[in-house]
């Protein structure tokens, strides 16, 4: 009875040890959803949501394509600059209607008003243009490849997220406003749809709360690669080379394909347009012309300052940002600085000099015929080139201050001072000569102010002046220093001077005469 016993207790001990695994084999049994049935909740509204999204409409069908005519190939490769518009408007202008251009175009953006410029010569083209994205077209790219009829990618080809962004300080990329993000976003959506593509794939390239459904979702800017492109109806055919370009278009291959390039007036106008050339360029021509206006005579300081004026003007006039109103308003506010100091006194042909040729400067530097004011501030190109001509004017202030002082100083300095002095001389009557060279050491009043330059009142007489130290007003006693240029040059006495030694001077004007 014992062993019975004893083995009866094990069973027991056995059969306690096994029931928690038993419960849990005879739940899963009873929990496991048959075969046939219905799948949980979460994996049934998944599926629904997938059944309802839409579906990719496939690639869009092809317009015509003309099989005759010429084929000309434009290879856009890198940064989209000012001087790549005019080039472009160029190439298009030059098309006929059954002709064939295809731009071969990679790119990671570049300015929004050049895109702009080319979008709107692609959108009046008479040509029937493709755009072969190989392998990326990105942010103004992106723009330029809505406003073709054909859009081609090549194999691993990305094409999107364009919205608007400005360089801050060190380089850093800073977001724009919403003004900014709206304007673009109609920009994209129009072109889009000028072309019978979907305005709203368009849109969420450049903002990121668009949404697209079953492609982008709210939160994220849409960029599609080759294949979204083909499915979505962006792009209509790929191709990885130019024989497989042509064989998707239906065209055979032609026997003869144009690749024109920038002219030397283009890429002369892409160069002198770049801005750290173009505010160098301010500067020079500013300089230039006042030092002219200080020491008139040699034209060296003069035909420097206008020929990097002209360099300015002419490459912002080829890239369509100074126009012919701009080149004339500067000219009119250089005349008017003129005016005021060969005949100082009025004050206001300077006041107004300055602002026309700070308005023609800025104006310059911003395309707003096709970019908004508004849009050109929030976006932050109308504070740049505000920055840029001020820091210009800046500069030219200083510089000519610095020369002012130091050049006579210099061996090229006295050099010209003394050319001009006897061209002055030698082309004026001996006695003038004479007369303003006896002048040295005498004492007279401005009788203009001299800013610095004007007249003085010597002897009873009128003489052209220039004042060697700074600002002197109408009525200040002067001294001679010399005579340069076929003018005096003055110093001011301080009134404590004048007052003490007023005696004095007249005893060396006696003396003198």
């Amino acid at each position: 009875m014992t062993g019975w016993w004893r083995l009866l207790e094990q069973a027991a001990r056995r059969a306690r040890l096994a029931m928690p695994l038993l419960a849990l084999l005879a739940t899963m049994v009873v929990c496991r959803p048959a075969r046939g049935e219905a799948a949980p909740a979460a994996l049934a509204s998944s599926a629904g949501a997938a059944a309802s999204a839409p579906a990719p409409p496939g690639p869009r069908p092809l317009p015509p394509i003309p099989a005759a005519g010429k084929v000309t190939v434009v290879a856009i490769a890198g940064a989209i600059d000012l001087g790549l518009s005019p080039f472009l408007e160029r190439v298009i202008a030059a098309q006929g209607e059954g002709d064939l251009l295809v731009l071969d175009i990679s790119t990671l953006g570049g300015r929004v008003d050049a895109a702009l410029a080319i979008r709107d010569a692609l959108l009046r083209a008479r040509v029937r243009t493709v755009c072969w994205v190989n392998p990326r077209a990105i942010s103004a790219g992106a723009l330029i490849s809505l406003a073709c009829d054909v859009i081609a990618v090549a194999p691993g080809a990305t094409l999107g997220a364009a919205t608007p962004v400005q360089v801050g300080e060190g380089g850093e990329m800073k977001p724009v406003a919403e003004k900014v993000v709206s304007y673009m976003r109609k920009e994209m959506r129009a072109t889009a749809e000028a072309k019978g593509r979907r305005g709203d794939i368009a849109e969420a390239m450049v903002d990121a709360d668009a949404e697209v459904p079953g492609l982008d979702e709210k939160g994220k800017l849409l960029t599609l690669d080759g294949a979204q492109a083909l499915a979505w109806g962006v792009a209509e055919v790929q191709a990885g080379t130019e024989a497989e370009l042509f064989s998707a278009l239906g065209r055979p291959a032609p026997a003869e394909i144009a690749r024109p390039r920038p002219s030397s007036a283009e890429e002369l106008a892409r160069f002198l347009s770049d801005p750290t050339l173009s505010g160098l360029l301010m500067t020079l021509g500013m300089l230039g012309i006042l030092l002219e206006l200080y020491a008139p005579g040699h034209g060296v300081s003069l035909a420097v300052g206008l020929s990097c004026l002209a360099l300015f003007f002419f490459g912002h006039h080829v890239v369509k940002l100074a126009g012919w109103e701009e080149i004339a308003l500067f000219a009119a506010g250089a005349l008017l600085i003129a005016v005021e100091v060969l005949a100082p006194g009025h004050i206001l042909p300077g006041i107004a000099g300055a602002a026309c040729v700070a308005s023609a400067l800025v104006l310059s530097l911003l395309d707003l015929e096709r970019v908004p004011l508004e849009i050109a501030w929030h976006a932050g190109w109308l504070p740049r080139a505000l920055a840029t001509a001020s820091a210009s004017f800046a500069a030219t202030a200083l510089l000519a201050a610095f020369a002012a002082r130091v050049a006579p100083r210099t061996r090229l300095g006295r050099r010209l001072v003394l050319h001009t002095a006897i061209r002055a001389v030698a082309g004026g009557p001996p006695e003038r000569a004479a007369a303003l060279t006896s002048s040295e050491g005498r004492v007279g009043t401005a009788a203009t102010d001299l800013r610095p330059s004007g007249k003085v009142e010597l002897d009873g007489r009128r003489v052209e002046a220039l004042s060697a130290f700074g600002y002197v007003e109408a009525g200040v006693r002067v001294r001679v220093l010399r005579a340069e240029g076929g003018r005096l040059v003055v110093r001011a006495i301080p009134a404590s001077v004048d007052g003490a030694g007023g005696a004095g001077g007249a005893g060396d004007e006696e003396r003198g005469a």
